[in-house]
Protein backbone atom coordinates (compact mmCIF):
# COMPACT_ATOMS: atom_id res chain seq x y z
CA UNK A 1 0.00 0.00 0.00
CA UNK A 2 0.96 3.65 -0.40
CA UNK A 3 0.78 6.60 1.96
CA UNK A 4 -0.64 8.81 -0.83
CA UNK A 5 -4.33 7.87 -0.22
CA UNK A 6 -3.88 8.69 3.47
CA UNK A 7 -2.51 12.14 2.65
CA UNK A 8 -5.48 12.69 0.32
CA UNK A 9 -7.88 11.71 3.12
CA UNK A 10 -6.24 14.19 5.48
CA UNK A 11 -6.32 17.00 2.91
CA UNK A 12 -10.02 16.39 2.29
CA UNK A 13 -10.92 16.99 5.96
CA UNK A 14 -13.04 20.12 6.44
CA UNK A 15 -11.90 22.94 8.76
CA UNK A 16 -12.63 22.73 12.46
CA UNK A 17 -16.06 24.07 13.44
CA UNK A 18 -16.10 27.73 14.46
CA UNK A 19 -16.98 26.79 18.05
CA UNK A 20 -13.87 24.62 18.35
CA UNK A 21 -11.66 27.34 16.88
CA UNK A 22 -13.03 29.77 19.47
CA UNK A 23 -12.24 27.34 22.30
CA UNK A 24 -8.69 26.84 20.97
CA UNK A 25 -8.29 30.62 20.84
CA UNK A 26 -9.34 30.83 24.50
CA UNK A 27 -6.77 28.24 25.53
CA UNK A 28 -4.06 29.95 23.49
CA UNK A 29 -4.49 32.96 25.78
CA UNK A 30 -4.10 30.92 28.97
CA UNK A 31 -6.39 29.15 31.41
CA UNK A 32 -9.89 30.15 30.22
CA UNK A 33 -12.89 31.17 32.27
CA UNK A 34 -15.30 28.24 32.63
CA UNK A 35 -18.28 30.41 31.73
CA UNK A 36 -16.66 31.30 28.40
CA UNK A 37 -16.01 27.62 27.58
CA UNK A 38 -19.60 26.70 28.44
CA UNK A 39 -21.03 29.57 26.38
CA UNK A 40 -19.07 28.60 23.26
CA UNK A 41 -19.96 24.91 23.47
CA UNK A 42 -23.63 25.68 24.04
CA UNK A 43 -23.65 27.89 20.93
CA UNK A 44 -23.05 24.72 18.86
CA UNK A 45 -25.99 22.29 19.25
CA UNK A 46 -24.18 19.41 17.51
CA UNK A 47 -21.12 19.81 19.73
CA UNK A 48 -23.29 20.14 22.83
CA UNK A 49 -25.13 16.91 22.06
CA UNK A 50 -21.92 15.03 21.32
CA UNK A 51 -20.13 16.26 24.45
CA UNK A 52 -23.04 15.23 26.68
CA UNK A 53 -23.09 11.82 24.99
CA UNK A 54 -19.36 11.33 25.53
CA UNK A 55 -19.20 12.45 29.18
CA UNK A 56 -22.04 10.07 30.00
CA UNK A 57 -20.13 7.07 28.65
CA UNK A 58 -20.24 4.16 31.15
CA UNK A 59 -16.45 4.02 31.58
CA UNK A 60 -16.43 7.44 33.30
CA UNK A 61 -18.51 5.85 36.05
CA UNK A 62 -20.86 8.66 37.06
CA UNK A 63 -23.89 7.39 38.96
CA UNK A 64 -26.19 10.10 37.56
CA UNK A 65 -26.47 11.48 34.07
CA UNK A 66 -24.67 14.72 33.28
CA UNK A 67 -27.39 16.91 31.80
CA UNK A 68 -25.69 20.24 31.08
CA UNK A 69 -22.43 21.54 29.67
CA UNK A 70 -21.82 23.56 32.83
CA UNK A 71 -22.12 20.36 34.87
CA UNK A 72 -19.75 18.57 32.47
CA UNK A 73 -17.11 21.32 32.57
CA UNK A 74 -17.38 21.56 36.36
CA UNK A 75 -16.91 17.81 36.81
CA UNK A 76 -14.21 17.25 34.18
CA UNK A 77 -12.42 20.60 34.26
CA UNK A 78 -11.74 22.80 31.26
CA UNK A 79 -8.58 20.92 30.21
CA UNK A 80 -10.33 17.55 29.96
CA UNK A 81 -13.34 19.11 28.24
CA UNK A 82 -11.01 20.68 25.68
CA UNK A 83 -9.67 17.20 24.95
CA UNK A 84 -13.18 15.85 24.44
CA UNK A 85 -14.16 18.84 22.29
CA UNK A 86 -11.19 18.33 19.94
CA UNK A 87 -11.81 14.61 19.75
CA UNK A 88 -15.50 15.21 19.02
CA UNK A 89 -14.67 17.67 16.24
CA UNK A 90 -12.26 15.26 14.56
CA UNK A 91 -14.47 12.21 14.90
CA UNK A 92 -17.43 14.13 13.48
CA UNK A 93 -15.78 13.90 10.05
CA UNK A 94 -14.68 10.25 10.30
CA UNK A 95 -16.59 7.08 9.55
CA UNK A 96 -15.09 5.14 12.44
CA UNK A 97 -14.46 1.41 12.09
CA UNK A 98 -11.51 0.11 14.12
CA UNK A 99 -12.04 -3.56 13.24
CA UNK A 100 -8.47 -3.90 11.85
CA UNK A 101 -7.23 -3.12 15.36
CA UNK A 102 -9.74 -5.60 16.77
CA UNK A 103 -11.40 -2.98 19.00
CA UNK A 104 -14.88 -1.45 18.99
CA UNK A 105 -15.55 2.27 18.74
CA UNK A 106 -16.46 2.41 22.43
CA UNK A 107 -13.26 0.54 23.39
CA UNK A 108 -11.23 2.96 21.29
CA UNK A 109 -12.89 5.93 23.00
CA UNK A 110 -12.15 4.40 26.38
CA UNK A 111 -8.47 3.94 25.50
CA UNK A 112 -8.23 7.60 24.48
CA UNK A 113 -9.98 8.66 27.71
CA UNK A 114 -7.59 6.56 29.82
CA UNK A 115 -4.54 7.98 28.07
CA UNK A 116 -5.81 11.50 28.68
CA UNK A 117 -6.75 10.83 32.29
CA UNK A 118 -3.39 9.25 33.08
CA UNK A 119 -1.52 12.17 31.54
CA UNK A 120 -3.66 14.66 33.45
CA UNK A 121 -3.35 12.89 36.82
CA UNK A 122 0.40 12.42 36.40
CA UNK A 123 1.40 15.77 34.95
CA UNK A 124 -0.71 18.03 37.13
CA UNK A 125 1.78 17.07 39.85
CA UNK A 126 4.75 18.05 37.67
CA UNK A 127 3.84 21.10 35.58
CA UNK A 128 0.28 22.42 35.63
CA UNK A 129 0.76 24.69 32.60
CA UNK A 130 2.26 21.91 30.49
CA UNK A 131 -0.42 19.48 31.66
CA UNK A 132 -3.02 21.72 30.02
CA UNK A 133 -1.19 21.34 26.71
CA UNK A 134 -0.32 17.66 26.70
CA UNK A 135 -3.55 16.26 28.16
CA UNK A 136 -5.45 16.94 24.88
CA UNK A 137 -2.49 15.50 22.97
CA UNK A 138 -2.77 12.28 24.97
CA UNK A 139 -6.49 12.14 24.19
CA UNK A 140 -5.87 12.53 20.44
CA UNK A 141 -2.68 10.55 19.88
CA UNK A 142 -4.48 7.46 18.52
CA UNK A 143 -6.85 9.30 16.15
CA UNK A 144 -4.69 8.55 13.09
CA UNK A 145 -5.60 4.88 13.53
CA UNK A 146 -9.08 5.70 12.21
CA UNK A 147 -7.62 6.58 8.80
CA UNK A 148 -5.22 3.63 8.78
CA UNK A 149 -8.12 1.30 9.60
CA UNK A 150 -10.14 2.78 6.74
CA UNK A 151 -7.27 2.16 4.32
CA UNK A 152 -6.74 -1.42 5.54
CA UNK A 153 -10.47 -2.17 5.19
CA UNK A 154 -10.63 -0.65 1.72
CA UNK A 155 -7.72 -2.83 0.60
CA UNK A 156 -9.29 -5.97 2.11
CA UNK A 157 -6.33 -6.58 4.43
CA UNK A 158 -8.11 -6.73 7.77
CA UNK A 159 -7.25 -10.33 8.69
CA UNK A 160 -3.61 -9.91 7.70
CA UNK A 161 -3.37 -6.67 9.68
CA UNK A 162 -4.85 -8.30 12.80
CA UNK A 163 -2.46 -11.27 12.45
CA UNK A 164 0.53 -8.93 12.22
CA UNK A 165 -0.60 -6.97 15.28
CA UNK A 166 -0.58 -10.27 17.15
CA UNK A 167 2.80 -11.16 15.73
CA UNK A 168 4.66 -7.91 16.43
CA UNK A 169 4.81 -5.90 19.65
CA UNK A 170 5.31 -2.57 17.87
CA UNK A 171 1.98 -1.30 16.51
CA UNK A 172 3.69 1.53 14.61
CA UNK A 173 5.84 -1.02 12.78
CA UNK A 174 2.74 -2.87 11.58
CA UNK A 175 1.09 0.39 10.52
CA UNK A 176 4.17 1.22 8.44
CA UNK A 177 4.09 -2.17 6.76
CA UNK A 178 0.59 -1.50 5.46
CA UNK A 179 0.51 2.26 4.87
CA UNK A 180 4.15 3.46 5.00
CA UNK A 181 3.12 5.75 7.88
CA UNK A 182 2.42 5.41 11.58
CA UNK A 183 -0.73 6.81 13.17
CA UNK A 184 1.40 9.46 14.92
CA UNK A 185 2.73 10.67 11.57
CA UNK A 186 -0.83 10.86 10.26
CA UNK A 187 -1.79 12.83 13.38
CA UNK A 188 0.93 15.35 12.54
CA UNK A 189 -0.59 15.83 9.09
CA UNK A 190 -4.11 16.14 10.53
CA UNK A 191 -3.10 18.70 13.16
CA UNK A 192 -1.15 20.74 10.60
CA UNK A 193 -4.06 20.64 8.15
CA UNK A 194 -6.45 21.85 10.85
CA UNK A 195 -4.08 24.65 11.92
CA UNK A 196 -3.75 23.44 15.50
CA UNK A 197 -0.77 24.86 17.33
CA UNK A 198 2.73 23.73 16.40
CA UNK A 199 3.15 21.74 19.62
CA UNK A 200 0.38 19.39 18.50
CA UNK A 201 2.00 18.81 15.11
CA UNK A 202 5.60 18.54 16.30
CA UNK A 203 4.86 16.17 19.19
CA UNK A 204 3.27 13.70 16.78
CA UNK A 205 6.02 14.17 14.23
CA UNK A 206 8.62 13.02 16.76
CA UNK A 207 6.58 10.48 18.73
CA UNK A 208 7.85 7.53 16.65
CA UNK A 209 11.07 9.27 15.59
CA UNK A 210 14.18 7.35 16.56
CA UNK A 211 16.66 10.14 15.93
CA UNK A 212 17.37 13.33 17.86
CA UNK A 213 14.33 15.21 19.12
CA UNK A 214 14.51 19.03 19.37
CA UNK A 215 15.24 20.13 22.92
CA UNK A 216 11.95 22.03 23.26
CA UNK A 217 9.96 18.89 22.38
CA UNK A 218 11.81 16.26 24.45
CA UNK A 219 9.73 16.49 27.62
CA UNK A 220 6.41 16.39 25.78
CA UNK A 221 7.38 13.50 23.51
CA UNK A 222 8.86 11.52 26.40
CA UNK A 223 5.71 11.96 28.50
CA UNK A 224 3.46 10.91 25.61
CA UNK A 225 5.59 7.81 24.98
CA UNK A 226 5.39 6.79 28.63
CA UNK A 227 1.60 7.17 28.75
CA UNK A 228 1.21 5.34 25.43
CA UNK A 229 3.31 2.49 26.82
CA UNK A 230 0.95 2.03 29.78
CA UNK A 231 -2.25 2.44 27.74
CA UNK A 232 -2.32 1.54 24.08
CA UNK A 233 -4.38 -0.28 21.52
CA UNK A 234 -3.02 -3.69 22.61
CA UNK A 235 -2.56 -3.32 26.39
CA UNK A 236 -4.16 -1.14 29.04
CA UNK A 237 -2.68 -1.09 32.55
CA UNK A 238 -1.33 -4.64 32.30
CA UNK A 239 1.61 -5.68 34.46
CA UNK A 240 3.68 -5.85 31.28
CA UNK A 241 2.71 -2.39 29.98
CA UNK A 242 3.30 -0.78 33.38
CA UNK A 243 6.71 -2.48 33.75
CA UNK A 244 7.69 -1.29 30.25
CA UNK A 245 6.68 2.27 31.16
CA UNK A 246 8.69 2.10 34.39
CA UNK A 247 11.72 1.05 32.35
CA UNK A 248 11.36 4.24 30.30
CA UNK A 249 10.81 6.28 33.45
CA UNK A 250 14.01 5.05 35.07
CA UNK A 251 15.94 6.54 32.13
CA UNK A 252 14.27 9.91 32.68
CA UNK A 253 14.30 12.53 35.48
CA UNK A 254 10.69 11.80 36.46
CA UNK A 255 9.71 10.79 39.97
CA UNK A 256 8.57 7.18 40.05
CA UNK A 257 6.31 7.60 43.07
CA UNK A 258 4.23 10.34 41.46
CA UNK A 259 3.77 8.29 38.32
CA UNK A 260 2.89 5.13 40.23
CA UNK A 261 0.24 6.99 42.21
CA UNK A 262 -1.33 8.32 39.02
CA UNK A 263 -1.32 4.84 37.44
CA UNK A 264 -2.98 3.35 40.52
CA UNK A 265 -5.71 6.02 40.65
CA UNK A 266 -6.60 5.77 36.97
CA UNK A 267 -6.47 1.97 36.93
CA UNK A 268 -8.84 1.80 39.90
CA UNK A 269 -11.20 4.31 38.27
CA UNK A 270 -11.52 2.37 35.01
CA UNK A 271 -11.13 -1.25 36.08
CA UNK A 272 -12.17 -1.69 39.73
Amino acid sequence: MSYIPLIARVESLPPLPESVIKIETLFAKGDPNIDDVVRIIESDPVLTTDILSKVNAPYYGFSKNIVSILQAVTLFGSTQIRSIVLSSALQRDFDIDLSPYNVSTSEFSKISAMQSELMFQWYMGIDIALARTITPLAFLMEIGKVLIAKEVIQNDKVEEFIDDLDKYDDVSYVENIYTMMSSAQINALIFKHLNLNDTFTDSMKYLDFEHEIPENMKEIVEALRIVRTVVNIKEQFTDNSIDNALTLLKKSPYNLDGFNRAVKRVKIKYFD
